[in-house]
């Protein structure tokens, strides 16, 4: 059967395996914990060319009267920024003599070796389109008149029919006229 001698260095054993398990256990570590760097974002300059994309984006989305509003209240422009912000105003204000002074500033800005090229593209690109709008605007302007005067001509040859028509009625009056005095 079971003796307690027999048993005492069986729990002495087990008791020696706990403790060596434990000290092995204590002695695997997890592994340390990862540094973990927190980058605050450094600010990039915005681009010159970005810049004045975001204010055609937001001068394209004004009402008439803001427009307006702002474009009576700014000052006679001094530098490559403000000369690009009233091109833009004056562009949106969808009358010609904007666009004729929208089409100048751009070219202007276009020629000027002081911007980046991004800038002078984006100058030249809109020059050339404040320049198709006004050729459009001239020649709807020669359609118009030419369709004023053909509505003219159309008014003058209607009313010379209408002189003929009275002229034959006239002549065939005096044809039945005569025709009917020889008869009697």
């Amino acid at each position: 059967m079971f003796s307690p001698v027999m048993s005492q260095p069986l729990t002495r054993s087990l008791a020696l395996a706990a403790v060596l398990a434990g000290a092995m256990v204590g002695c695997v570590s997890a592994p340390p914990p990862e540094v973990i760097t927190i980058e605050t974002p450094v600010k990039t300059p915005v681009p010159p060319v970005q810049r004045w994309l975001r204010w055609s984006e937001t001068v394209s989305t004004m009402s008439p009267s803001q427009l307006s509003d702002t474009l009576e209240g700014m000052a006679e422009p001094g530098n490559a920024n403000q000369f690009f912000y009233y091109g833009l105003l004056n562009q949106q204000s969808d009358t010609y003599d904007g666009w004729v002074a929208a089409r100048d500033i751009f070219r202007d800005l276009q020629e000027d070796e002081a911007l980046t090229r991004g800038q002078r593209r984006l100058a030249g690109l809109l020059e050339r389109f404040n320049q198709s709008r006004i050729n459009w605007f001239h020649s709807r302007d020669e359609l118009r008149i030419e369709h004023e005067s053909l509505q003219q001509e159309t008014a003058a040859l209607q009313e010379q029919n209408t002189l003929l028509e009275q002229k034959i009625q006239a002549i065939t009056d005096v044809e039945a006229t005569i025709s009917t005095r020889k008869e009697e």
